[in-house]
């Protein structure tokens, strides 16, 4: 799925290259997916996902299915919040976020920054759908589940592609002997596509719920054990990951004052890079955190 999903990641880049060329909307675009980036990475995606799966687990093995998604509910209504709250404030604050000296894009032009702004908070109606879809993969993945989880980037790839091939072109694309309807949102169309893909994210993980009996708890503890026991492994993941994040914004903050294009030309080339990083990378370390995890499991 990992060789899947980054195979439909080239050609989703190839349709929007083809599309856009080298552009300033295409680096407007480009730029707006930092700070929600950002967000959804540093709250309800890799560092939560690390802290929470672990926690899952271990509450699924001593209390049972049940407890373990009354604990996933507390933590995803928590989160949802979390991250709702912090959506508005950087909805409100995009426009300073977007165009001051050391924010995203400080070197585009004011139009640009206008269309950077519009474009971010589009996103971040992504980002909140997101937040419940990384938390479904930490509740299947702590199930044993893995196919699902697996397949939901293929699903967000394709809800891009749909974005790509008919809603952003303002002529109809031909492939082959299909001609694609052109709905001519433009850049705009790219975001919606992102919005897309975000819902089937979560929405082809339903089916896992639904077999592991998921049952809703409409609860916030933060003084439950399990939540402050994610919240303390949250901690340092948080500062890795946030950091790591910041290195996108800093280099995009650096590639808005060059030519137009160059923002553009760094998220394709780290697209490049990420095929045999995760192809080997992302696999041999999944591999490597089950193994330790059933070692932890078995008995002494």
């Amino acid at each position: 799925m990992y060789a899947v999903d980054k195979a439909l990641g080239v050609v989703r880049q190839a349709i929007i290259g083809r599309q856009f060329g080298v552009s300033a909307e295409l680096d407007a675009f480009n730029a707006a997916n930092n700070v929600p980036d950002l967000l959804f990475a540093m709250i309800s995606g890799g560092a939560l996902g690390l802290a929470f799966i672990p926690v899952l687990a271990a509450t699924l093995d001593h209390d049972g299915r049940p407890a373990l998604w009354a604990l996933f509910s507390r933590v995803a209504n928590l989160i949802f919040l979390i991250t709702a709250g912090l959506a508005v404030i950087v909805g409100l604050l995009a426009v300073p976020l977007v165009g001051s000296e050391f924010g995203v894009a400080p070197g585009f032009s004011a139009a640009q920054q206008a269309l950077v702004v519009e474009l971010m908070r589009l996103n971040l109606v992504a980002t909140m759908l997101f937040s419940l879809s990384g938390l479904v993969v930490a509740g299947l993945q702590s199930n044993k589940h893995f196919f699902l989880p697996a397949l939901a980037p293929v699903a967000y790839d394709l809800g891009q592609i749909f974005g790509a091939l008919v809603l952003a072109p303002t002529q109809p694309m031909t492939l082959g002997p299909i001609t694609m309807p052109a709905a001519g949102l433009g850049v705009n169309g790219l975001v919606y596509g992102v919005i897309l893909g975000a819902s089937l994210h979560l929405a082809v993980q339903v089916p896992g719920l639904v077999r592991y009996r998921f049952r809703w708890t409409p609860s916030i503890d933060i003084h439950d054990l399990g939540v402050l026991r994610v919240a303390r492994l949250m901690g340092p993941r948080i500062l890795t990951i946030g950091a790591f994040q910041l290195i996108f914004i800093i280099q995009d903050n650096l590639a808005s004052r060059l030519a137009v294009g160059s923002v553009t030309a760094l998220t394709f080339g780290w697209l490049i890079l990420q095929l045999p990083e995760t192809l080997i990378g992302k696999v041999l370390r999944r591999v490597l955190q089950e193994e330790e995890r059933a070692q932890q499991a078995a008995p002494s």
